[in-house]
């Protein structure tokens, strides 16, 4: 049995009984079917649906738009709880964009530290300044490059015609790397690698599992990117909720820590099951590695000039909770 339906039915054992008018709305996501966020979801539901404080409807396959559109549904209060990647939410909240910038955090040690200490209360003021609740984050994993040869150098990416989203961490970054880059939507990909129109992109794990490796057949484990996303509900629905009715979505919400190890299980379980496959899978070096930092990070600058806004402050505020981290438990980076 899955370890989140376990904790469901523990979840469901541990909810309050008190009775009261059923606090009602629509959820909407857009994740890939079968995935490991699939399964996220469905533990939300089975909390959700198994009290009767709660009735909702459910629109998790991308059925009510992409990410842009369901934020500005929430704060209108058409869609009552939504997620959004840092990616989809920059559109609305520009400095969103700095949490995702390449190489930001070299450790997956380091970024827990940064979203456990400080991550939520950046974003929870920008959110609230347009009517919309932060609950929780979920992992979308670390980014690698995906395409028709191994990218394990920088050198190697250049010329090459890469699709992007079109959030300047990403379009800066790999601008300067000499990409020829198309900016496409997630929906938009499969057409273009069979159409040719691109040649490759980059993607965490488990979406180009399910959506690219047939196209696209080397992966490289660059984790240049660390990815998550925003849990969110409309402030005005949420402030109608009763204590109780909080709770219950609080419960099937805020698992963060749970969540993220349970993404980080399932990438190394799709990259050995890549490799029992004969897929082509690749390791950086330390020599590798260390050149793929320098490049990411000397656009730093670049990005948050893009970015505007607050950016620069945000920025220093990442930097000051790593210098935290890296003065607590020292540099702790990939395959050390």
């Amino acid at each position: 049995m899955s370890r989140f339906l376990i904790a469901a039915f523990c979840v469901l054992l541990s909810l309050p009984t008190a009775l009261a008018d059923p606090l009602t709305g629509r959820a909407a996501g857009s994740v890939p079917k079968g995935s490991i966020w699939d399964e996220h979801w469905q533990f939300r539901k089975s909390v959700l649906m198994g009290s009767p404080e709660v009735d909702f409807e459910y629109y998790i396959y991308g059925e009510l738009g992409n990410e842009e559109e369901m934020v500005n549904s929430l704060r209108r209060n058409r869609v009552q709880i939504s997620s959004a990647s840092l990616w989809g939410l920059s559109s609305t909240i520009p400095e969103a964009a700095v949490l995702s910038l390449p190489y930001l955090f070299e450790s997956p040690e380091e970024a827990d530290y940064f979203y456990d200490c400080c991550a939520g209360d950046i974003i929870r003021t920008y959110l609230e300044a347009i009517g919309i609740t932060h609950l929780g984050w979920s992992e979308a994993g670390w980014t690698g490059f995906y395409g028709p040869k191994s990218y394990v150098d920088p050198a190697l990416v250049k010329g090459e015609k890469l699709c992007t989203p079109s959030t300047p961490s990403v379009a800066v970054f790999f601008r300067s790397l000499g990409i020829d880059t198309v900016f496409l939507g997630i929906g938009d990909v499969v057409p273009a690698l069979q159409t040719g129109l691109v040649e490759g992109g980059a993607s965490s794990l488990p979406w180009y599992v399910n959506a690219f490796k047939d196209h696209a057949p080397h992966y490289t484990l660059t984790g240049h990117h660390y990815e998550s996303t925003v849990i969110m509900s409309s402030k005005k629905w949420l402030d109608s909720a009763t204590p109780v009715q909080r709770d219950v979505i609080d419960k099937a919400f805020n698992v963060f820590p749970s969540q993220r190890a349970g993404v980080r299980e399932d990438a190394e379980k799709k990259i050995d099951g890549l490799r029992e496959a004969g897929a082509l899978v690749y390791d950086l070096t330390a020599e590798q590695r260390a050149r793929w930092i320098a490049a990411a990070q000397a656009v730093h600058p670049a990005i948050l000039r893009d970015i505007g806004g607050d950016a620069e402050a945000v920025y220093a505020q990442v930097l000051a909770a790593k210098a935290e981290f890296q003065a607590r438990h020292g540099q702790n980076t990939f395959g050390e």
